[in-house]
Parts: structure tokens; C-alpha cells; sequence
């Protein structure tokens, strides 16, 4: 019984790791995207703060980010979104809501 209820625990912590995941080289992500595909969090601040911009929950979620890719799914600020960030679905870049 201790063995499986040590197995259970072991698999649990892995889960996280098994879902997330990096973006695709070459496209462009809202960051809400990013934060729902893997641990972006830290890169959006980042990213945020090297073009000077500010990093509070609306920028990090209506900006709109460049994925160089690497290893760790590097990525750039492109602009701010403002109204709206729009996710184009998986394989296509997202935009700005544009009326």
C-alpha cells in the first residue's frame, strides 16, 4: 500500500511537467497564451521590462509576444494589445483585435 500511494504522489508532481509546454518558433503569442500553454510568467515580465514597458496583469495578458524559440521558448515583446488579444488558434500567430 505504501508503495502505490508513493507512486501516486511521484506521478502527481509530474503532471505540470507533462502539460506544459513551449511556443512554436516564429509566431506571435497573446500573453494569456502563453501563460495557458506553459511557465511563461517570469519570460512575459521579462520581456516586458526589456522594452520598458509596464507589467501588470492587463500587459501581460493583452501584449502580444514574438517566439524566437530555443530551448526554453524564448520570446519578445511585439506591442500591446490593448482592447483585446486575439488567439488565432494552434499553428497560427495571434493579432491584435483590430475593429
Amino acid at each position: 500500500m505504501r508503495f502505490t500511494v508513493a507512486s501516486v504522489a511521484a506521478l502527481a508532481t509530474l503532471v505540470p511537467f507533462a502539460t506544459a509546454r513551449n511556443c512554436s518558433k516564429n509566431l506571435d503569442y497573446c500573453g494569456s497564451t502563453l501563460l495557458g500553454i506553459g511557465n511563461y510568467y517570469d519570460q512575459i515580465v521579462s520581456a516586458l521590462r526589456a522594452a520598458g514597458k509596464p507589467t501588470d496583469d492587463n500587459w501581460r495578458k493583452k501584449s502580444l509576444f514574438y517566439c524566437a524559440g530555443g530551448p526554453n521558448g524564448e520570446i519578445h515583446f511585439v506591442e500591446y494589445c490593448g482592447e483585446r488579444c486575439v488567439d488565432n488558434g494552434q499553428g497560427h500567430s495571434d493579432s491584435c483585435y483590430r475593429p
